[in-house]
């Protein structure tokens, strides 16, 4: 399977699950009767309500938490979560240092090179 073929079979794959919950839910509705199809209705509602309520809330929380650490550079852990302090990435202009290296090649034995990483993204589909 080329690379394409397999993006493209992650993408189908992301778009059958996020479509399962809604699926589950109008299987189970065909099992109920007719006249009781709105107060589930409503009761799924509800529960969306809520979730809705419950991300966000965890949102702004996280937010809340972060701007503190970041503010004060207080670390914890609760139970189930820890937090983590970052020290702020440097980074180097690539293009003058490699002027700079050419000129002076010692600072090179102090040149550090990582591991790739990968990333998918979604991608925009709008025509160009």
């Amino acid at each position: 399977m080329t690379l394409q073929e397999q993006l493209d079979r992650l993408a189908a794959l992301r778009v059958a699950a996020d479509r399962l919950p809604n699926e589950r839910i109008e299987a189970l509705m065909r099992l109920i009767p007719s006249e009781d199809h709105a107060q589930a209705r409503a009761i799924l509602k509800e529960f969306e309500d809520l979730e809705s309520q419950t991300r966000q809330q965890a949102a702004e929380l996280e937010t809340t938490i972060k701007d503190h650490a970041i503010r004060t550079g207080e670390v914890g852990q609760g139970t189930y979560l820890q937090l983590i302090l970052q020290p702020p990435r440097v980074t180097w202009d690539n293009k003058s240092m490699a002027v700079y290296a050419s000129l002076h090649p010692e600072v090179l034995a102090y040149r550090k090179v990582g591991e790739p990483s990968v990333q998918i993204r979604a991608r925009s589909l709008r025509a160009v």
